[in-house]
Order: structure tokens, then C-alpha cells, then sequence
């Protein structure tokens, strides 16, 4: 049986941000996780530099196009990445606050889950950060706000934080991040719908938080089976 991970979107009303951010930015910290994606960036373009053009034969339909000639564009975030960045996009202390995000005596979120939710994007195998990433390419991704899908974002810098991601998509083609996200995605079954819809699913989902003046954390977990969900859901 596969995993099917699950990229979770809330809105957080004023009154939760405190709580929200400090238990975000403990797990930023504890993580390292910025330390640990330069570090990976960093041994991934010396291994890039090091290796011999290798040329993969294009009429081979089980190679997806962003793994066809890769040195030629180093910034394809390819099926090598995905395997060597699982502890990158879940990290253990990000996946743990869930554990209190909703559950407990005192929770994280004083709302429902149902009423904090924006969007619950299901995949299998692969998350959809993991796809947004392939969509983008490093390059690109690495200007969104947060940690590879990870982020917390306060009330009073959502319009800001939208600008960036608006100007981000605008980087590259529509038909080249549905391609490069399907890439992705391919690992899995039926991701093709969600490879097509990530954009516009996260930039509604900041235009409504914006409207409603609130802020937004978003969070993935590895797999919705094993993710805790509230009694009063």
C-alpha cells in the first residue's frame, strides 16, 4: 500500500497567530531546516559539477521530459531530488504539530479544522509541494515564502507574501509547470488534476485570507491515514 501525503492550507484568525507562529518558528529552529536545504543545494550542484554529460534517450517514454538531458538544466527540480529531499519537505518536528494543531486539552488552533481549512490536497506518493517544486524548479521555488511548503504566514504580511508568489508563478509558462509538476506527480497515480490546479488552488487561498484578514499556515503530512484528525472535526 502507498502513502498518500497530504499538503494541508488553514486560515488563522488574529486571535491564533501568537500561538501559531511560536509553535512554527520552535520548529524551524529545532528542525534546522534552512541549514539543511543549504546544505543539500550546496552538495547537489558540487555532484552536478562533478559528473559527465549524460544524455538519456528521449524516445524513451518512461523518462518524463525534465530528466531528459539534465546537466543541461541543472535548476529541474528532478525523481533524484525527490528521493535525497523526503526529510527536506517532512521534516519529523513540522510533521509532530499536528499532533497539537487541533487535539489536546489545548490546541493550537482554536478553531475547527473544518472552519480553519482552505484546501487539504491529497496526492499519492508524492505531496504536492513536491510537485510545486517540480513545477517550478529550484530556482523559482526557493522564492517562496517558508520552507519547501512549510510556512506560516502573519495577517499583515499575506498581501506581500501574494504579491511575491503571483510574481514567482509569472516566472515561468503555464505549459511548463504543468509539465514539470506532472514529472513529478507521474511517480504516483491520478496526481495529473492537482499537478494542473496547484496555482490557482494556492493563490486562492491567499486571495482569501487576504479578504478575510487573516493569515495562512500551510503544513504537509506523509500520509492522511495517519494523520490526526479531531473527534469534533
Amino acid at each position: 500500500m502507498s502513502a498518500d501525503p497530504v499538503w494541508c492550507l488553514f486560515r488563522i484568525e488574529p486571535s491564533d497567530v501568537l500561538n501559531v507562529s511560536q509553535a512554527f518558528n520552535q520548529a524551524v529552529e529545532r528542525s534546522q531546516i534552512a541549514f539543511q536545504l543549504q546544505d543539500y543545494l550546496k552538495i547537489r550542484t558540487e555532484i552536478l559539477n562533478q559528473l559527465p554529460s549524460q544524455i538519456l534517450d528521449s524516445s524513451n517514454i518512461y523518462f518524463p521530459d525534465c530528466l531528459i538531458e539534465r546537466q543541461q538544466n541543472s535548476d529541474v527540480f528532478d525523481w533524484e531530488d525527490l528521493h535525497q529531499t523526503y526529510h527536506l519537505f517532512f521534516p519529523k518536528v513540522f510533521v509532530e504539530i499536528f499532533n497539537n494543531l487541533f487535539v489536546g486539552d489545548t490546541p493550537i488552533i482554536s478553531q475547527r479544522m473544518s472552519q480553519a481549512q482552505l484546501e487539504l490536497i491529497i496526492t499519492n506518493r508524492v505531496c504536492a509541494t513536491e510537485m510545486l517544486w517540480g513545477g517550478l524548479g529550484w530556482q523559482c521555488a526557493n522564492k517562496l515564502p517558508g520552507y519547501l511548503g512549510n510556512m506560516f504566514v502573519k495577517p499583515e504580511d499575506i498581501a506581500n507574501v501574494l504579491a511575491i508568489i503571483e510574481e514567482v508563478f509569472t516566472e515561468i509558462s503555464t505549459d511548463e509547470f504543468i509539465q514539470g509538476a506532472k514529472s513529478i506527480g507521474f511517480r504516483g497515480n491520478c496526481n495529473e488534476d492537482d499537478a494542473e490546479a496547484l496555482q490557482s488552488i494556492i493563490l486562492s487561498c491567499f486571495h482569501t485570507v487576504l479578504q478575510e484578514g487573516n493569515g495562512l499556515l500551510a503544513l504537509s503530512h506523509p500520509h492522511i491515514g495517519i494523520m490526526p484528525f479531531p473527534e469534533n472535526y
